[in-house]
């Protein structure tokens, strides 16, 4: 099992299958809560200009985004 509190991915990301299945079994509401905390990390990682963390972020939030077009809902970029 995987367990992090955000999603971020290395380049190149050798754990990228195993995370995303298990983002594919995750439930709704833990998905968007972990969408959520993953934006919150890139917000404060933008502001203060952590670009590396940042990029890591930035690939789990684009994966994020598409798993959750896959599993047929929408992430709301406002919350």
């Amino acid at each position: 099992m995987v367990d992090f509190d955000v999603l971020s991915f290395d380049h190149p990301a050798s754990d990228r299958a195993q995370k995303e299945a298990f983002l594919r079994d995750l439930s709704q509401q833990d998905f968007i809560a972990l969408y959520q905390t993953t934006r919150t990390a890139a917000r404060n990682a933008r502001q203060s200009s952590d670009m590396e963390r940042l990029y890591g972020l930035t690939r789990g939030l684009k994966t994020l985004q598409r798993i959750s077009g896959e599993r047929g809902f929408s992430l709301d970029a406002r919350s």
